[in-house]
């Protein structure tokens, strides 16, 4: 096979894999990720959406190693820092994913994705008010990155801002076009919840 040919197949076998990650079937997404990396082991690309299809599959160390790859390939790779923390955090490894976090920004500052991720994980270290921090960080940057609302108004509710996080959430609810979800559905129950104590609150203000 020339190079050419070679090419092409690489080309065809990753968009291949790309519409199984889409479509959610992980395990075929893999396959044609390593069918095309035995002919360009060096494509950061492959490695990185290789890395993803494992992660959505649940084989988080799996996709670490697949992001490390990329990594090593490409330092500077914004997307690869981003996905690997994003699959430390699914492994409760919140330090070591807001580390790469961290390296995504010194790279690009003005990663949303990043700044949100990085809050995330830090609201899982208990870390709150640097939560926050990142959260309002990203909403700077594109104020309509839905997930960074929601992870505001969890941080609020924890903060005891009960009627900011009810905002914050109805603004997540909102640009996720009220469109049926679980995520949608838990946001709706949290506000439930978060009203319920604000009315009790102000009755009990009243007496």
């Amino acid at each position: 096979m020339d190079s050419k040919d070679k090419n092409e197949k690489v080309k065809s076998l990753m968009e291949q894999g790309n519409i199984h990650l889409i479509e959610g079937e992980y395990r075929a997404a893999v396959f044609c990720y390593d069918e095309a990396l035995e002919l360009n082991d060096d494509n950061t690309q492959l490695w990185d959406n290789r890395g993803v299809a494992l992660s959505k599959a649940g084989r988080y160390p799996d996709a670490v190693e697949s992001f490390e790859i990329a990594l090593d390939l490409e330092p500077d790779n914004v997307k690869a820092w981003v996905n690997m923390g994003v699959s430390l955090g699914l492994m409760g490894k919140f330090t070591e994913a807001v580390n790469c976090f961290n390296q995504a920004l010194e790279i690009d500052a003005g990663n949303d994705d990043a700044w949100n991720n990085k809050g995330t994980a830090l609201f899982n270290l208990s870390k709150y008010s640097e939560a926050l921090e990142c959260f309002n960080k990203a909403l700077e940057l594109n104020p309509e990155n839905s997930k960074a609302w929601a992870g505001k108004g969890s941080v609020k509710r924890f903060l005891g801002d009960y009627k900011g996080a009810v905002r914050c959430l109805e603004k997540f609810i909102e640009l996720n076009g009220m469109n049926p979800s679980p995520q949608v559905e838990e946001a709706w129950a949290m506000i439930f919840d978060l009203k319920m104590i604000i009315i009790n609150q102000d009755s009990q203000d009243l007496n």
